[in-house]
């Protein structure tokens, strides 16, 4: 019976110590919660979710960390921000107000935010300090519900162009009647888009003409000639505005499109008169004045172009598009816009050797412009001729062989071009070469024709086990055509150093570094061996040490005299 009630006695012992422990426990352990209401922590529930909805530019909820005393310094911390590369949310967390004193209890509070898109999906959580030791609330997810503006686009998402004190157009292309109207459409007909930047995404979708309401529920509409010239919007909803006051686009216009095309150009003249020479050539540093009409709704623009001799085609280098030189010429009550362009080519290189014409293009939307023919029905060819010009294509050296022997390449470009031997020279410290002849070490091998730039070739100098003395020649080029002459410098020392093999250097270098080793540590090897031995075998006499002896690298080891000896001599002395 004693036994009983001691047990009892200890089992209620045990039960106090417990509920001690778990009373302690709870008042050193305060919660932190995030809530959307300011009350003390024991009367709220945690938020798994903080929504953001952005009617207009910041966010109508309120949300708030709170917490029990005696704990200090919360703040919101977003743990993926960075990882997810959301970085503007960072300031907007470290500004949260302090309500604290206000409250009683410790609160911070974010409010008027100007939430982002991009935020959705981050998690954050909220922080505060308590004898020195850190404690967090529970993880919360950020979504953001907003809806933008929406947008006209066409099919491929290309939204209206905006035509000066006009609006904004789409164009479409049809048979126009005597009054202007459109009376059938050339090929598919037109389908708008409404666009619209949304989360959760649009449920509701409204377009209307002249502002009437036409069609309901469906982000894409088909338009009939009955819309042309006419106002066009639509209206997306995601359930964020009441269905009275939904968003809605700018209003666009739909107009009848004429194609641009070319009505006619100046390169026929051009043939027939200076500078341009028969045979289309013409000499450098003249000025070709081109000249091209097009007409077209909406305002047409111009596109200069220019294929080279291998095949490419680029912009004409003169000014393009919408910022090229043009002056009007008339426009009709169909509102067809006919209008002049210039391009005034200043020839100074080979480069502008090719064959050139005007293209005629139309914006019937924010997109790429629509153009007539790439390549024009009428086409100028010129062909530059002057005195020989150093090639944008700078000097090379490279190995011949595996012998050390090296090619020097120089380009240059004539037209006429140079006759060889005599016209194309190479010339080392005053010894001139021509195609086939040897000075010394230098050899020039011949010329080779640029097959992708205009009147353009390579002479190509080859030289045998190059020396150092060779980097200090003067080597020139010497190019000559019957416009005029031309000498182009070779720097051998800079091309050696621009093209030199810096990994072949490192292994100059570290072969230098590898035998400068290898001579350290045999010179402390070889005594630590000669002591060795002399300590391990008195009678042992090794040659090596016979022969640093005798060289006097080492006088102090006696090669045969052991250790014993030495001091023994050493105490006579």
């Amino acid at each position: 019976m004693l036994y009983i009630n001691k047990l009892t006695t200890a089992c209620i012992f045990l039960l106090i110590i417990f509920l001690s422990e778990s009373i302690e426990g709870n008042i050193t352990s305060p919660h932190i919660k995030i809530s959307n209401l300011p009350f003390m922590v024991t009367n709220i529930d945690e938020l798994n979710n903080i929504e953001w909805t952005m009617i207009s530019t910041t966010a109508i909820e309120t949300v708030y960390c709170v917490s029990e005393n005696p704990v200090e310094k919360l703040r919101f911390v977003c743990l993926d921000c960075e990882e997810k590369n959301v970085t503007d949310i960072l300031y907007i967390l470290s500004s949260a107000r302090d309500l604290t004193k206000k409250s009683g209890y410790p609160t911070i509070v974010l409010e008027n935010v100007p939430a982002n898109a991009n935020w959705t999906g981050v998690t954050i959580i909220c922080q505060g300090t308590l004898n020195h030791e850190t404690i967090i609330s529970a993880p919360t997810t950020v979504n953001v519900k907003y809806i933008r503006q929406p947008q006209v686009v066409d099919a491929n998402g290309n939204g209206p162009i905006l035509v000066s004190n006009i609006g904004h157009r789409f164009y479409v292309e049809c048979i126009q009647g005597p009054d202007g109207q459109c009376k059938k459409f050339l090929g598919q007909r037109k389908t708008l888009k409404c666009s619209v930047h949304a989360y959760p995404l649009p449920t509701v979708y409204k377009w209307f003409r002249n502002g009437i309401e036409i069609q309901e529920n469906n982000a894409e509409i088909t338009i009939g000639v009955e819309m042309v010239k006419q106002s066009i919007q639509c209206a997306a909803n995601n359930g964020l505005y009441s269905i009275n006051n939904i968003p809605k686009s700018q209003a666009i216009t739909i107009d009848p499109y004429t194609p641009a095309k070319v009505v006619q150009d100046n390169f026929d003249s051009i043939k027939q008169s200076l500078p341009l020479h028969s045979g289309n050539l013409i000499h450098m540093n003249q000025v070709i004045n081109l000249r091209c009409e097009v007409k077209g709704n909406p305002k047409p623009i111009v596109y200069w172009k220019q294929k080279k001799i291998n095949g490419e085609v680029v912009n004409a280098p003169c000014p393009q598009g919408v910022y090229g030189d043009y002056k009007k010429i008339s426009e009709d009550s169909n509102n067809i816009i006919k209008l002049s362009s210039a391009c005034n080519l200043n020839v100074s290189s080979y480069s502008f050797s090719g064959q050139y014409w005007c293209s005629a293009c139309s914006y019937v939307s924010d997109g790429s412009p629509e153009c007539s023919d790439e390549f024009g029905n009428n086409i100028l060819t010129i062909q530059v001729q002057g005195p020989p010009m150093t090639s944008d294509i700078p000097h090379s050296l490279e190995k011949s062989d595996d012998n050390g022997n090296m090619i020097v390449t120089v380009n240059y470009c004539s037209d006429p071009k140079p006759l060889l031997p005599r016209k194309v020279i190479f010339s080392i410290d005053h010894n001139n070469l021509h195609v086939g002849q040897t000075w010394k070490n230098f050899k020039f091998n011949g010329t080779t024709e640029n097959n992708v730039k205009q009147s353009c070739y390579a002479a190509k100098l080859e030289i045998f086990n190059i020396r150092s003395i060779d980097k200090m020649r003067q080597i020139k080029l010497i190019v000559q055509n019957t416009y005029g002459k031309i000498e182009i410098p070779v720097s051998l020392e800079k091309l050696l150093e621009a093209t030199n093999n810096f990994g072949e250097g490192l292994f100059d270098w570290g072969i230098v570094f590898m035998i400068l080793f290898l001579l350290c540590f045999l010179a402390s090897f070889i005594p630590f061996c000669c002591y060795g031995r002399v300590l391990f075998s008195n009678n042992s006499k090794f040659i090596i040490c016979t022969i640093m002896y005798k060289i006097q690298l080492f006088p102090e080891i006696a090669v045969g005299e052991n250790v014993e000896t030495r001091q023994q001599t050493e105490e006579e002395e």
